[in-house]
């Protein structure tokens, strides 16, 4: 019985030691299959989902920039486009996707700000639903008017709209648009009172200044370059911290006396917000590189955009001072979406 009874706990004890060691093995394995993974990351085709039409200004830089993913990382990146709902749409199937970095968030300055201010049931929060990787393009505003608009600078045309309020136009792509709230924030700081005019998208909108049914228009100077070099608008100022390379002679805002008036349309990358932090880290290193490639930003410079070469803490700290400036000028304006 004594030995039966002994040679039984001894059965047991070798057994216990021998799962052990397999758990030990195993988690080895575990620990070392994670490492891989994360150093080979990506080992097979990235989606990035575009949250706005094919054919536009997010769609082209969007585009740039994967193709400069793929050709860095080997790895092809395939854009996905999946517009509505301001972004909402788009935003939110990256947000609810697999955090394993193998989907990745083209966002912009409505769905990584404005949509915050003024969507007031938003289904998601940038900050608590994703990990900001960083900011891939800016594109600089600037105010146009039509060319038959009788100013010939932004204090004649100020003083026009002060005579006459509620005469002139602003052109918009759309309610709640960042087009629209640019407009909103000249209207702000100059202490206007233009009509807001919202078009569908920002092509009918520069259209529709063309053709003389709106007076102005805030928007990317993509938007509008060619019309001004033709003579069809005139630009009276950048909404820029500096003047713009392509219109040398318009003037900033700021050397007007409206020093707050900064504003633009800008792209940038986001992952879910449970996606491993060495993925993460993979993923910031290869945005690092491609924003400060030579060849991207001429690419970029053809639009008159430019790279915005932040980290991440500085991308987080840029985006939550947009989401306050366009606070302030929702709630002076009064704009919100339900």
């Amino acid at each position: 019985m004594i030995r039966g009874t002994s040679g039984s706990v001894l059965f047991r004890s070798e057994r216990n030691l021998t799962c052990g060691k397999a758990a030990a093995l195993l988690l080895a394995l575990c620990l070392t299959n994670f490492g891989f993974a994360a150093e080979e990351f990506p080992a097979r085709p990235v989606r990035m989902l575009i949250p706005f039409p094919a054919g536009g200004p997010a769609d082209f830089v969007g585009r740039l920039f994967a193709q400069n993913l793929t050709d860095l990382w080997g790895k092809q990146v395939v854009t996905d486009n999946r517009p509505g709902a301001s972004g909402v749409i788009g935003t939110e199937i990256a947000i609810r996707s697999n955090p394993d970095g193998y989907t990745l968030l083209f966002g912009s300055t409505s769905t990584f700000a404005v949509n915050l201010v003024l969507i007031r049931k938003l289904p998601y929060d940038v900050f608590r639903d994703l990990q900001l990787i960083g900011l891939v393009a800016n594109a600089p505003h600037v105010l146009a008017v039509r060319a038959s608009l009788p100013a010939k600078d932004v204090k004649e045309l100020i003083a026009l709209a002060k005579k006459q309020p509620g005469k002139f136009s602003f052109a918009s792509a759309g309610p709640g648009t960042i087009v629209h709230m640019a407009g909103e924030l000249f209207k702000y700081h100059a202490a206007i009172d233009i009509l807001h005019v919202p078009f569908k998208g920002g092509a009918p909108a520069t259209v529709g200044l063309l053709a003389g049914e709106v007076d102005m228009l805030v928007n990317d100077l993509s938007a509008v370059l060619a019309h001004v070099k033709s003579g069809k608008m005139k630009a009276l100022a950048a909404a820029h911290t500096r003047r713009l390379t392509p219109l040398p002679d318009v003037p900033t805002f700021a050397e007007l006396g409206l020093p707050g008036i900064v504003s633009s349309t800008w792209w940038g990358i986001g992952v879910p917000v449970q996606t491993p932090a060495s993925v993460v880290t993979r993923i910031a290193a290869a945005h690092n590189k491609v924003v400060a490639r030579a060849d991207y930003s001429e690419r970029l410079a053809v639009l008159a955009m430019e790279p915005l070469i932040l980290t991440r803490e500085q991308t987080n700290a840029f985006i939550k001072a947009e989401i306050e400036k366009w606070r302030k000028v929702a709630t002076a304006a009064n704009v919100q979406i339900d």
